[in-house]
């Protein structure tokens, strides 16, 4: 029964917890994005409702921005913060590119 314990407890101490970073990452991928007209793209909010938040490229700092509460608190408070939604957005701008515009001969043109 004591062997048992201390079995348990070493399981329990190599658990190590996600930053808030890592957490809003993970949930970065069940927001859905999509270009917006004329210009930036809109992630629709995982919880299901049919709203979705407008993100565009911030002018002064080259960042994305987000319209969603968590941004416009923590954002301004945090330089670099990213909520999910600027996180899902870059993982679409990134899928977009490799899918549309990279060519891995170019890369290979420079490196030669």
């Amino acid at each position: 029964m004591l062997r048992m314990k201390a079995t348990e407890k070493k399981r329990t101490d190599k658990v190590q917890e996600f930053t808030p970073a890592e957490q809003r990452s993970a949930r970065a991928e069940r927001v859905k994005v999509f270009e917006a007209e004329p210009y930036g793209w809109i992630a629709q909010s995982e919880s299901g409702v049919e709203r979705g938040y407008h993100l565009f490229r911030d002018p002064e700092t080259r960042a994305l921005a987000c319209t969603c509460a968590d941004f416009i608190f923590r954002g301004n408070a945090e330089p670099g913060y990213e909520c999910k939604h600027v996180a899902a957005v870059l993982k679409f701008i990134g899928r977009q590119y490799l899918k549309f515009e990279y060519d891995p001969r170019r890369q290979m043109a420079r490196v030669a």
